[in-house]
């Protein structure tokens, strides 16, 4: 197998798993800090905790599409690359973000929105990210020069 080969697959992992794999490291450490938090619950937290992800991804859906009518783009992928080197931002917020609701949130309501505030927290975070690359990256090149005549 051709070093090649193994970077463009790379190059395609990256670009087809890179936010998902902040948000699964987000979504996670929440977990792990609720499981601590609210000392080991029982298997309806569990599910409370998914279904808070999966209301917060289905409500930013309903607004990113206005309603499920348009379409969501494509990024190029030199957007994407520069959008997910920049999520240790996402992750972070989104960790601390975790173990402040889960501190301050008890009993069986911290468990839904504990889910819920990472995943639309990450999700407005990773776009932010993905939004500054973009503009990154339709910013003219600089030759190291500065505009003054």
């Amino acid at each position: 197998m051709a070093l090649r080969h193994v970077a463009h697959g790379i190059r395609a992992s990256l670009r087809n798993n890179g936010q998902a794999y902040g948000y699964s490291v987000s979504v996670t450490i929440a977990l792990g800090l609720l499981n601590v938090e609210a000392k080991a619950p029982g298997s309806a937290q569990y599910i409370y905790f998914a279904l808070g992800a999966a209301v917060a991804f289905s409500v930013l859906e309903l607004l990113a599409t206005a309603g499920f009518r348009k379409a969501l783009e494509e990024e190029p992928s030199t957007v994407t690359a520069m959008g997910v080197s920049l999520s240790l931002v996402s992750v972070g917020v989104s960790a601390l973000l975790a173990w402040a609701t889960a501190s301050f949130i008890r009993g069986v309501a911290a468990w839904p929105v504990t889910s819920f505030v990472v995943s639309v927290v990450y999700l407005l975070l990773a776009g932010t990210e993905f939004a500054l690359a973009e503009r990154a990256q339709r910013s003219p090149p600089t030759n190291g020069r500065d505009n003054q005549s």
